[in-house]
């Protein structure tokens, strides 16, 4: 039995559709570009708004736009990607959430572990001669996410045992920074990321649902408290054809002259 959300619209809510994908088109919106808010466009096209709803919700299916809800809510277009920002701190569902996707999660494994050289000095587990202390213990989360049902990314997160005693008994397939400020005061305060872009191998690419080599974004990060403690070394892997990556700058940096150097 079909899908009611697949039905064949009726022919009023067809004709919005018709007109809406011109309006997209014609007015050559960008992705992520507001094209109006749902009462807005119901004037602007003389349509009431159950017709207008029926259409945007073809359109959402296309991936031609996407309805966010809040304060700056309103219907934008898409190319149904997933924009993550890269100058801001902030968990899976959250961005999903605020883009108007569903997030789904699966906890792939999660368990107390030691601490690899590369998680030893990324959160430093070293001892105070710089070498690696024995039997340094992390937890260690692996965990999929999907967005409206299509998996987005494959998360692993290691956060230093002793700054968060307990974590394993807590629910991991919400955001791992919600549990950690709500349960042990302890949030993300800076983080240092750095994105590249590597091919997928077959076990990253089984659960992405992707074909082995395939583009992903990868996303390399250590966070840390306010007072500088080390509190999360993640390593994030984004499906590239699905992700769109933006950031906001202020100002410019000045190259310095060198001596002698005129103008």
């Amino acid at each position: 039995m079909a899908d009611p959300a697949e039905r064949e619209p009726s022919p009023a809510v067809a004709s919005v559709v018709v007109r809406l994908r011109r309006l997209v088109a014609d007015g050559g919106y960008r992705p992520t570009e507001r094209i109006g808010d749902e009462r807005r466009l119901a004037e602007r096209l003389g349509v009431p708004r159950s017709a207008l709803r029926g259409a945007l919700e073809v359109l959402e299916r296309e991936g031609r736009v996407r309805r966010k809800i809040g304060r700056e809510g309103g219907v934008f277009a898409s190319d149904g990607k997933i924009e993550r920002q890269v100058d801001t701190a902030e968990s899976v569902p959250d961005i999903l959430r605020r883009q108007g996707m569903t997030c789904g999660t699966a906890v792939l494994s999660a368990r107390l572990a030691t601490a690899t050289p590369t998680e030893v000095r990324a959160l430093r587990l070293d001892d105070d001669g710089g070498g690696v202390r024995t039997g340094a213990h992390v937890v260690r989360v692996v965990r999929t996410r999907s967005a409206d049902g299509v998996p987005w990314s494959l998360e692993t997160s290691v956060v230093p045992a002793h700054l968060a005693p307990g974590l394993l008994q807590h629910d991991l397939s919400t955001s791992l920074y919600r549990v950690l400020h709500e349960h042990y005061g302890l949030g993300p305060d800076v983080s240092e990321e750095t994105i590249d872009v590597v091919q997928a191998d077959d076990e990253q690419a089984g659960h992405l649902g992707i074909p082995a080599g395939a583009p992903v974004v990868r996303v390399v990060r250590v966070a840390r408290t306010g007072t500088g403690v080390p509190l999360e070394y993640a390593v994030d892997l984004f499906r590239a054809d699905r992700t769109r990556l933006h950031t906001r700058k202020v100002g410019y940096v000045a190259l310095a002259r060198t001596a002698g150097a005129g103008g």
